[in-house]
C-alpha cells in the first residue's frame, strides 16, 4: 500500500515544530519515540530536532551504557567514565563526565599502579551514517588536575589512543510501530537513512529518509 510522501519535521525535546504547509504525512515524537501516523510507502524526506535533554538521554542510553558508565580500558587495569553532563557548543557535542581509572601493570589477578578519579571534558562532531549518529573526532579539551593529564597519557601509553575514536548512537529503534487509525493497519519503519546532521545551539538538526511499511 503506497502513497505520496511529503517532508516533515519532529522534535524530541518536547517542543512544537514550526508551523508549516499541510501535510499528508506526519510524525509525533513522544519522548525518545516516534510515532507514524497517517498515509505511507516509499522513503520519506524528514527532519528531526533533538533537543538538549534528549540529546542527553541519548548518550547516556548509547554510550553510558554498562551501568552508567563508558570503558575506555576494562579488565583489571581499568578506566571508565560516568555521570555524563552533554552540552553544544561551537558545532560540536560537548561531555563533561567523571574519570575513574586504575593504571598500571597486571600482575596475576591483580593491577599494580595508580588510582586517579577527577572530572574531564571532551567533545566530538555529530555526523551522519546509515541509521547511526555518530559521535566523531573525539578529543579531551580539559582535564581538572594534572593528576588525571597523568591518569590520560598513562592510557594513551597503554592502550595507543586516550579515547576511542567515534562511537554511534541508532535512531532506528526510536521508530515506534504504530496503528493507523481506525483501522488495523499497522505502520513500522523498516530503514532510515540519515543525509545530514546539523549541530546547532540548543538543537542537532537531522535530516533523514525513512521507509515505512504497512501490514
Amino acid at each position: 500500500m503506497e502513497s505520496e510522501m511529503r517532508s516533515t519535521t519532529g522534535r524530541l525535546d518536547g517542543k512544537a515544530a514550526a508551523p508549516g504547509p499541510p501535510r499528508r504525512w506526519r510524525a509525533t515524537f513522544v519522548g525518545l519515540g516516534l510515532s507514524l501516523c497517517g498515509c505511507f510507502g516509499r522513503a520519506l524526506a524528514s527532519e528531526l530536532l533533538i533537543g538538549r535533554e534528549a540529546l542527553q538521554t541519548l548518550v547516556a542510553a548509547s554510550v553510558f551504557k554498562e551501568q552508567g558508565r563508558w570503558y575506555l580500558l576494562r579488565g583489571t587495569c581499568y578506566a571508565f567514565l560516568e555521570h555524563p553532563r552533554v552540552a553544544l557548543a561551537a558545532g560540536r557535542v560537548v561531555i563533561d563526565a567523571h574519570l575513574s581509572s586504575l593504571l598500571g601493570l597486571t600482575v596475576g589477578s591483580s593491577c599494580v599502579g595508580t588510582q586517579m578519579m577527577s572530572d574531564v571534558r571532551m567533545s566530538g562532531k555529530l555526523v551522519g551514517a546509515g541509521s547511526h549518529i555518530e559521535i566523531d573526532d573525539i578529543r579531551i579539551d580539559n582535564v581538572q588536575d594534572e593528576s588525571t593529564r597523568q591518569a590520560i597519557e598513562l592510557l594513551q601509553s597503554a592502550t595507543g589512543r586516550s579515547l576511542p575514536r567515534s562511537v554511534n548512537i541508532d535512531l532506528l529503534p526510536l521508530l515506534k510501530p504504530t496503528n493507523v487509525p481506525g483501522t488495523d493497519i499497522k505502520v513500522s519503519a523498516t530503514n532510515l537513512a540519515i543525509a545530514n546532521v546539523a549541530t546547532l545551539a540548543e538543537a542537532v538538526d537531522v535530516e533523514f529518509e525513512v521507509k515505512l511499511t504497512a501490514r
